[in-house]
């Protein structure tokens, strides 16, 4: 299922109260550098609330063109641990391929198809 959603949607869904512009440019770029976007979107903005209960979220990256998997580095080693596996057990199920950058964030590269 696709959810096709504006530029100014998906930032919404994210949790950007304020959109410009640059944001708006910016996931257009997201869209074009993430494989299948249309195909995953949904199951992104599902893990953004489900990681909402370990204080992680789904957010645009500041240096690259990609988003991003990131859970607060002030969370306890139950969080992180639990943040990991969530994250984990959705890409694995929706066959998503990430980059993992350190214990607290990852980059979504796209459907692993």
């Amino acid at each position: 299922m696709t959810l096709d959603l504006s530029n100014e949607a998906i930032l919404k869904q994210l949790g950007v109260s304020t959109v410009n512009d640059a944001l708006l440019n910016q996931v257009s770029t997201v869209r074009e550098n993430t494989n299948k976007f249309e195909a995953i979107e949904k199951h992104i903005f599902d893990l953004h609330g489900s990681l909402e209960k370990v204080n992680g979220y789904v957010a645009l990256s500041n240096s690259r063109d990609l988003l991003k998997i990131k859970h607060h580095e002030s969370a306890n080693r139950v969080q992180n641990a639990e943040f990991n596996e969530i994250v984990e057990h959705w890409a694995e199920r929706y066959k998503i391929a990430l980059e993992k950058v350190n214990d607290n964030t990852y980059y979504i590269i796209g459907l692993n198809h």
